[in-house]
């Protein structure tokens, strides 16, 4: 079917929790999106059926516009027929089930090993072990017969082998090939991994005679083909389709899913990533998107310079909470909390959400909790990204100055006032300079990217003009000042007329009304010590667009510091809710 044929698009997303489906029709000109439906996901007990999930979604779908897209039978109807009912396109993404449980095995810790650690962190995979030859033991250097247990006793699904650069060094690459041949030997059949060769080309031929009688071996391009140059695109996409052989294919139902569509299905992490790539590229834009799953978090950024992702299998808010706990102290969440409540409360409170982690806050308590979960999944997940970042002189960090901040996933779209998730964003990302807040409000992102594939003029369409709500944009000066003293003095003249000047102090959040799609300039001035455009003390121009929470000055100075003292913290966090919540117009500053 040609791509000017394509009048309407279905594309599903299902996730650990949640199931969306969403409906692009092309209408007066132009794709949009038209509905949406949500279910919870179905992959799992007590249905083992992802099939359910979607239809349940579509049939939303179906109430609100009153189009009939599925057959009696319960399957799409593709194409559209004569009387309108169906769809041309079906496309689906996933990030349901477990991760890819992966093995690290490789020559040196900072080198080689450093490099898979970055290839396994761009898709739904688990680091369970990893192996070095200058591993240290408890008594010393790990010998071979320790390595050996450690891999029997994980039983990964893939063993990721690196080391050696092109035409270097073989014997070590060799000595670590034998370790794993000798680990799965004694395997059973079906519980032998796959070993994905990603090291020393020349040693190919060796480590095939070795591991290939004893495992699924497939080889790629070195990681580290010498020791200044990274290539890590080979082994992510082989590790991207083992990800969905192993685990994507096998989810109940799947293969029905697949049977609907003329397009492979993809992680709904790659999709995302396309999504992120294009919107920053496209626009010439400094991009950071958020999203946060109860299985995973991730973040995707693109730069006039360079693409990023990482996905963290550990660190979601549901189904991998427990992971997450084991990485983030207690006290890293309880600081996040605007009220008293002990370490072993807030310990029972988490113990309750692994055991139930499709659960929803009842209580003022257990949401401020999940928030206080997502901000440090999103800083852990963050400040592994943050390594390839370049180093800000303003931070004394590798901080970016971005352009567009998107929250996506259920614990940032999902909240009770969008206060809430603009708060979340911030703390979590730290901001600095002019940035736009959006929100994946619809859920669209994680499809955006297939759709693509498919039709990249649905795609831009839909993504520049009904994907996204718009929160407003944050003012954010990095440094820090005398708590209650100016940090930044701003004027703010609007389309209409209408026109601001406030002092905001160090140490404050504050909010200024400027509705949805209204235009305004923006003075900023920053007190001597601060920075808002890569130079303390000088001043910035902006032109903005106003949004749902306005023009957010968040003054509370970058990098963020909370008080140490807990009744002070608990304090100012109260006052920053307080600050972000409420806000005064221009209009009223007039009168």
């Amino acid at each position: 079917m040609a791509k000017t044929e394509i009048q309407s698009i279905l594309a599903a997303d299902c996730g650990n929790t949640t199931t969306t489906v969403i409906l692009i029709e092309y209408a007066e000109g132009r794709y949009r999106l038209v509905a949406r439906g949500q279910s919870s996901s179905t992959h799992d007990l007590p249905w083992q059926n992802i099939v359910i999930g979607v239809q349940e979604a579509i049939h939303q779908i179906e109430r609100k516009t009153g189009h009939t897209l599925l057959s009696s039978g319960g399957w799409p109807i593709i194409p559209r027929n004569a009387n309108n009912q169906g769809t041309d396109v079906f496309v689906v993404v996933s990030s349901a089930g477990p991760p890819l449980a992966v093995a690290l095995a490789g020559l040196m810790q900072d080198i080689s090993l450093s490099s898979a650690r970055r290839a396994v962190a761009t898709t739904y995979s688990l680091v369970t072990t990893e192996l070095s030859l200058n591993q240290e033991g408890g008594s010393g250097r790990r010998s071979p017969e320790a390595q050996i247990q450690a891999v029997q006793a994980e039983i990964p699904e893939v063993i990721l082998l690196v080391g050696g650069t092109d035409g270097g060094a073989e014997r070590p690459v060799i000595e670590m090939a034998n370790v794993i041949s000798m680990a799965l030997q004694v395997l059973p059949i079906t519980q032998k991994p796959d070993v994905l060769f990603a090291g020393n080309i020349d040693t190919r031929p060796q480590v095939a005679g070795i591991l290939g009688a004893v495992a699924n071996l497939r080889a790629v391009n070195n990681v580290r083909p010498t020791l200044d140059t990274e290539n890590l695109a080979a082994t992510q996409v082989e590790l991207e389709n083992l990800y969905l052989q192993r685990k994507m294919s096998r989810l109940p139902g799947f293969e029905t899913l697949q049977s609907w569509s003329r397009f492979p299905p993809a992680p709904a992490s790659k999709s995302f990533d396309k999504a992120i790539a294009y919107i920053g590229q496209h626009n010439g834009l400094n991009v950071l998107a958020a999203n946060t799953g109860s299985g995973a978090t991730m973040i995707s950024t693109q730069t006039q310079d360079a693409h990023g992702v990482t996905i963290r299998s550990d660190a979601g808010v549901g189904h991998s909470l427990a992971s997450l706990l084991k990485m983030v102290s207690l006290e890293k969440i309880h600081r996040w909390l605007p009220f008293d409540l002990s370490l072993g409360e807030l310990h029972n409170c988490l113990l309750n959400k692994c055991l139930y982690p499709n659960s929803i806050p009842s209580t003022y308590q257990e949401l401020m909790v999940e928030y206080a979960v997502c901000r440090e999944a999103l800083r852990l997940t963050i400040e592994q990204a943050r390594v390839g970042w370049p180093l800000q002189q303003s931070t004394g960090r590798h901080d970016v100055q971005w352009n567009l901040l998107i929250g996506a996933g259920r614990s940032l779209t999902h909240v009770s006032r969008l206060s809430h998730a603009a708060l979340m964003m911030l703390d979590a990302v730290e901001p600095w300079g002019v940035t736009t807040l959006v929100l994946d409000a619809n859920s669209i992102l994680n499809v955006l990217g297939s759709i693509a594939v498919v039709h990249p003029v649905a795609a831009v369409e839909v993504a520049t003009h009904n994907a996204f709500l718009n929160l407003g944009t944050v003012v954010a000066p990095a440094g820090y000042g005398y708590w209650g003293k100016t940090a930044l003095n701003l004027k703010m003249e609007c389309g209409g007329g209408d026109s601001l000047e406030i002092a905001v102090p160090y140490g404050s959040i504050q909010r200024v009304d400027l509705p949805p799609g209204e235009k305004a300039t923006l003075e900023i001035h920053p007190a001597g010590d601060f920075d808002i455009v890569g130079q303390r003390g000088r001043a910035g121009l902006a032109e903005v667009e106003g949004g749902e929470l306005g023009i957010i000055i968040d003054a509370r100075g970058r990098p963020l510091r909370l008080p140490r003292d807990e009744a002070t913290r608990r304090e100012r966090l109260q006052q920053w809710l307080e600050g972000i919540g409420k806000s005064y117009a221009a209009s009223e500053q007039n009168d």
